[in-house]
């Protein structure tokens, strides 16, 4: 299920030599956030990644399929309600030509606070 333009939208993109950096807005409207949990709303963790590999395709232009989560560490709980707009900065994109895997590495975060880190690999499908 695609989480763009539902779960969160795009509020902008900015892409420099060494980073690509997505500002985003988290929708506390979302039937997800009504199970998880009422009334205290907070993104689930495999929201998080969904929108990581989201995010990624969209720079990309490519589809792409999840194929590793190397490492998650989640360092504060992402609430729509006090952390609507979230920026996700890819720190590190690198590609193996011979079987189309990208290996990434992000960075998610609000006001200057930890949110998350991601290290995952993707491949085109």
């Amino acid at each position: 299920m695609k989480l763009l333009n539902s779960l969160y939208s795009i509020q902008s993109k900015d892409v420099t030599d060494s980073l690509v950096r997505y500002d985003i807005h988290m929708d506390a409207s979302h039937f997800i956030y009504q199970a998880h949990f009422p009334g205290e709303p907070i993104t689930p963790g495999v929201c998080i990644i969904q929108i990581a590999k989201e995010l990624l395709e969209d720079h990309l232009g490519r589809e792409l399929k999840i194929q590793i989560v190397k490492n998650v560490k989640f360092q504060n709980v992402i609430s729509p309600l006090e952390t609507p707009d979230i920026t996700y900065a890819f720190e590190k994109i690198s590609v193996n030509d011979s079987d189309k895997a990208y290996k990434v590495q992000a960075l998610i975060y609000s006001d200057n606070i930890s949110m998350a880190k991601l290290s995952f690999t993707c491949r085109e499908q």
